[in-house]
């Protein structure tokens, strides 16, 4: 007798799941005046929806008075930031902008005997590639650009109404996502067939503890390796070891990114300015303890094991998603492939299951 094939029911769970990945990356990408608003609104509201919960069952407030005031709180915080701080990185972006190039000059001249011993002895190798000017031109170029960016983004007339559009619709969304958290859910389970809705509501559940663990945890792990970045590389007195520290935490949004190229910068600007082999081993000493602490602490117990993926298998997830999606695919990259363990389980769980395995 000829045996039947089917579909598994986690192939057609798993192809919903891309597509609706597909469709958010694509939408932040081409329609952002509307998809990136909600798209933030959604990480506001997971970061703060256990503090909202939380307070409605201690308390007597409505979860519609505790949304506005966390909102309007947050609304006055980043205020505070911007006017505070925002001049502050401006001009320390324009302040290394300015600076670098010499920085880097300075560094391929006290480097240059050992290009030349390279050159001299190894030429059939690395041939008379002018590499320390590839990197003036890569580093200087993109301070240069992104101190740009940012002071274009407030002074040109497209930015501001971009930016106003930012400040009116995140709040607006993340107010009305909090407060109507409960409504939201049961509108969308209503809408499931009650024969999938307890399978599809089990499934939700699964990805909502995931990315809950995900974006809450990865939140507060940046902010602590911004701080201790800057602390440490501001002890040892290094130039611009706020700047540096900052984008170090906040690079590592995208796994080990912002850690690589601070660590980069930090040596050049350390190599320079100390003069020193002990203080870029001190650089070098600070990365590795406070990224080690990441790895084995900070990742494992704010993060939670449950987000934990393989070395290979987040830099294959960031080289692909960034190739075919440039900047919001790094984004999504590892929470998408994270949410994509909870559907392989589910193959697993099935082909185990299956007569195919058991025979």
């Amino acid at each position: 007798m000829k045996r039947k094939f089917t579909v598994p029911p986690a192939f057609y769970a798993l192809l919903v799941y891309i597509v609706m990945i597909l469709l958010s990356i694509l939408s932040l990408k081409y329609i952002p005046v509307l998809a990136a608003p909600i798209f933030f609104s959604l990480i506001i509201t997971y970061l703060f929806n256990p503090l909202v919960t939380y307070i409605e069952e201690k308390s007597r407030f409505s979860r519609g008075v505790i949304s506005g005031i966390l909102i309007m709180s947050l609304i006055f915080v980043v205020i505070l930031l911007l006017v505070n701080l925002f001049p502050y990185m401006i001009d320390q972006l324009q302040n290394a902008a300015q600076k670098f190039p010499d920085i880097i000059r300075k560094f391929s001249k006290k480097i240059e005997v050992f290009s030349e011993y390279l050159s001299k002895n190894f030429s059939g190798y690395i041939g008379n590639i002018d590499v320390m000017g590839k990197i003036e031109e890569f580093i200087g170029g993109s301070l240069l650009n992104l101190s740009q960016i940012l002071l274009k983004a407030f002074s040109s007339l497209y930015g501001v109404i971009f930016t106003l559009v930012y400040f009116i619709l995140i709040p607006l969304f993340s107010f009305y996502f909090l407060k109507d958290q409960g409504k939201i859910e049961k509108t969308f389970y209503g809408l499931i067939p009650h024969r999938y809705r307890w399978r599809f509501k089990r499934k939700l559940i699964k990805i909502d503890r995931v990315l809950s663990s995900f974006i809450r945890g990865q939140a507060i792990v940046v902010l602590i390796l911004s701080v201790l970045y800057s602390i440490g590389l501001s002890i040892i007195g290094l130039p611009f070891a706020i700047l540096i520290g900052v984008f170090s935490g906040f690079g590592d949004i995208i796994p080990y990114f912002g850690t690589v190229v601070g660590f980069i910068v930090s040596l050049i600007v350390g190599f320079v300015h100390f003069q020193s082999i002990d203080k870029l081993l001190l650089i070098a000493l600070i990365f590795l303890i406070i990224k080690g602490s990441e790895n084995w602490y900070f990742y494992p117990k704010i993060v939670g094991r449950e987000v934990g993926m393989h070395f290979v298998w987040v830099i294959l997830s960031i080289i692909i998603f960034g190739q075919f999606f440039g900047f919001w695919g790094l984004m999504f990259a590892i929470p998408s492939s994270a949410v994509f363990k909870v559907f392989i389980d589910d193959f697993i769980k099935y082909y185990k299951e299956s007569e195919f395995f058991k025979e």
